[in-house]
């Protein structure tokens, strides 16, 4: 769909009278301008998360652990239409917004292919979009902005285009800066994004650092320190179970811990 785009009077009706994203929250639709998504809203999400989370990031004293609050209802949608407001206007490839409701927004539809998917699946192109998603996180943090969940499965991918691009990226239902500075909303971006995609990577971990060293320097003085702090305490996770019945976020975890230990060993007499 294009940015000049707009839905039909007739389109948002049937949107309006669909029960699809009413039971199943969301729903793609074709219209006359190409395919959009429909989100209705969720529940507020229970607290006892929240609770865990932020215990273990006073423990560790890792702020960019805590939890961003996921309110649910009018207010999660809120935050979401005004994030992606925030993002598109820093030049960040999101859905733009085409309607918003007192119960559902509609978005452009980005595609069903993400990242994740594409690296587990071995796909060709998969490492070259990896390099892609990390170099458009570096652009995003020098704009001042940040991404939300920006975990793998959120980075969605125009498989259409030859080679594969990076479509951009979603889910934006909670703003980590209700908790936290912009520098650890930065850090905790890289964190998800190395937690959910280093563990499928057919790289070495020379390559590996290599990527994530030249990253680092593209980032402010604080938003170095605060990953090589964050290095320094994760880096023992690398210790978990190798067994993969504990669960591919053990691994997932333990490939993401690996990688922040190398870094601290690399980086804790000064990064260069």
């Amino acid at each position: 769909m294009t940015a000049s785009a707009a839905l039909l009077p007739q389109e948002l009706e049937r949107i309006t009278r669909s029960p699809g994203w009413r039971q199943r929250r969301t729903e793609v639709f074709d219209t006359a301008g190409g395919k959009v998504l429909v989100k209705g809203q969720r529940r507020e999400r229970h607290p006892a998360l929240y609770r865990l989370l932020n215990a273990l990031a006073r423990l560790t004293g890792s702020p960019f652990l805590k939890a961003a609050p996921m309110h649910g209802g009018a207010r999660a949608q809120q935050v979401e239409v005004a994030r992606l407001a925030a993002l598109r206007q820093a030049g960040a490839r999101v859905p733009r917004v085409l309607h918003v409701a007192a119960d559902h927004f509609v978005m452009q539809w980005l595609g069903d292919e993400h990242l994740g998917a594409l690296l587990q699946a071995g796909h060709p192109h998969a490492v070259a979009l990896w390099g892609e998603a990390g170099d458009a996180l570096t652009r995003l943090h020098a704009r001042g902005q940040y991404l939300s969940q920006g975990f793998a499965r959120n980075l969605i991918v125009d498989t259409a285009s030859q080679p594969p691009r990076l479509a951009g990226a979603i889910d934006f239902e909670d703003d980590p800066l209700e908790v936290m500075s912009l520098p650890e909303a930065q850090v905790r971006d890289w964190l998800a994004f190395l937690q959910s995609t280093l563990w499928l990577l057919p790289l070495s971990p020379t390559q590996v650092d290599k990527r994530i060293d030249a990253w680092m320097l593209l980032e402010d003085d604080e938003v170095r320190q605060q990953f090589l702090q964050a290095a320094r305490k994760l880096g023992w996770l690398r210790h978990l179970p190798r067994r993969r019945r504990f669960g591919r976020d053990t691994v997932a975890l333990q490939g993401a811990a690996e990688a922040a230990h190398r870094f601290a060993l690399r980086h804790d007499s000064g990064l260069s």
